[in-house]
């Protein structure tokens, strides 16, 4: 699978050992800086190994973060792209059925409908989770609850598309910046009007399974043009309300 992630957005690499996120660290933060404080840089990388680690092991093929200017303010923003085995019939029938069903479960903060994207119908939910942080890690010292936007995308693969068996793509986008909430929804837009499937290989033995090997070009360009979305050109309503 190929797609083109958001501008600005930056690629967590995806199971990296201990000395590999330390490595990693010092392309984001100037080695004097991390230096100047031994005990917290070694808590930094270690962290960022097991965030890497469980990535890998929770399906995940992409992980990215952004902090970029919007409207001269800073933006904060995440993205998960993970696979996981999924059996359906119909997609488009799939995909409706995702988005009742998981509106029905997380309440009215959460509104659903079902785009149709170049490779398929996509179940897309919108909503607001919360997101805890605890005392000892707050800036004010108190536990705080911080609201995060959150949008949700489940596209259904056919059998045959990126190896044997149906599976289901999901896109996870979360930020804590309501004001920012449409240029993130186009960014996502963008994303999937340029997803791509890999074919099967009809030259392999119908026994062999076929290879998969997700590849994701994040050299986005400097201005991507946002697609239209399916709803009468305008992008979803921010879930803040």
């Amino acid at each position: 699978m190929e797609f083109i992630a958001p501008a600005g957005f930056t690629e967590i690499p995806i199971g990296m050992t201990a000395e590999e996120a330390r490595q990693e660290l010092f392309t984001r933060v100037s080695r004097e800086a991390l230096e100047a404080r031994p005990a917290a840089y070694g808590n930094l990388v270690s962290n960022l190994q097991k965030v890497s680690q469980a990535l890998e092991e929770s399906g995940t093929l992409y992980a990215g973060t952004c902090l970029r200017a919007y409207e001269g303010e800073l933006s904060l923003g995440t993205l998960l792209v993970t696979v996981t085995p999924f059996a359906f019939g119909d997609a488009a029938i799939a995909a409706d059925g995702m988005v009742r069903a998981l509106v029905a479960a997380r309440g009215d903060s959460w509104a659903g409908t079902v785009f149709d994207t170049p490779v398929g119908p996509a179940a897309v939910l919108t909503g607001v989770n919360g997101f805890h942080i605890p005392a000892e890690t707050s800036a004010s010292g108190e536990e705080l609850d911080l609201p995060m936007a959150e949008m949700q995308v489940y596209l259904p693969v056919p059998e045959g598309v990126e190896g044997q068996e149906q599976c289901l793509v999901s896109f996870n986008l979360t930020t804590p910046c309501e004001g920012h909430w449409d240029a993130y929804c186009s960014d996502i837009v963008t994303l999937l009007n340029s997803l791509t499937f890999d074919e099967p290989d009809h030259t392999l033995p119908e026994a062999s399974p076929q290879p998969t090997s997700p590849r994701t070009p994040v050299d986005s360009p400097a201005k991507p043009s946002p697609g239209q979305t399916h709803a009468d050109g305008k992008a979803p309503a921010t879930p803040f309300g």
